[in-house]
């Protein structure tokens, strides 16, 4: 079949705002481009045999998400942690005062070795349906996370309070909220991942 291309020259540069591409010279519609499923090759692949990470919350959380959780989208910091045996992508977060500190990070760390490492002082619940650990340490003060249980291996929000002044802030806030925010957050991860 013989196509003409529509976009030619400098005007390339505007084919991601225009939407410009190839069309049949013979008016006969194109295949539907957007139909053809597209796989992300991964930031980082790590050198053991678990699963690539499919859930990246540096490129997979979009901003009016943040908001709607209450951060700042702005404050976004790149914290991978890559060793060679798993993988941690991950961002993190401020609320607009920087009372909360969020860690995004998604690992392909299997949920069991999860639950082992946490056991001491994780509480099982479910977030959304998923099996999930709400973590946090009396001999930590201001912190708190929750682990969801993914196909590839677990997603975890953890999080800081900043009381300011070198003061803990109460107990009860440590954790207050968080399973709120892993609610917001849990259905962006793709289904079946």
């Amino acid at each position: 079949m013989n196509r003409v291309i529509v976009c030619t020259g400098s005007v390339l540069a505007l084919i991601f705002l225009a939407g410009c591409g190839s069309h049949p010279a013979d008016g006969q519609s194109s295949p539907d481009s957007a139909s053809a499923p597209t796989t992300r090759i991964p930031r980082h692949v790590d050198q053991s045999d678990r699963p690539p990470v499919s859930f990246d919350p540096c490129l997979d959380v979009p901003d009016a998400t943040l908001v709607a959780a209450g951060y700042d989208p702005t404050s976004e910091t790149n914290v991978d942690f890559t060793p060679d045996s798993y993988t941690f992508l991950g961002c993190s977060y401020d609320t607009q005062q920087r009372r909360y500190g969020l860690n995004v990070l998604s690992g392909n760390i299997s949920f069991a070795e999860e639950r082992e490492k946490t056991n001491e002082y994780a509480t099982p619940t479910e977030i959304n349906g998923r099996p999930a650990l709400l973590k946090w340490e009396a001999n930590k003060p201001n912190a708190c996370a929750v682990s969801i249980e993914t196909s590839y291996g677990v997603l975890i929000l953890d999080r800081s309070v900043f009381q300011g002044h070198g003061v803990d802030a109460p107990e009860a806030e440590w954790c207050a909220g968080l399973e709120d925010t892993a609610r917001i957050i849990e259905p962006l991860i793709p289904k079946g991942a």
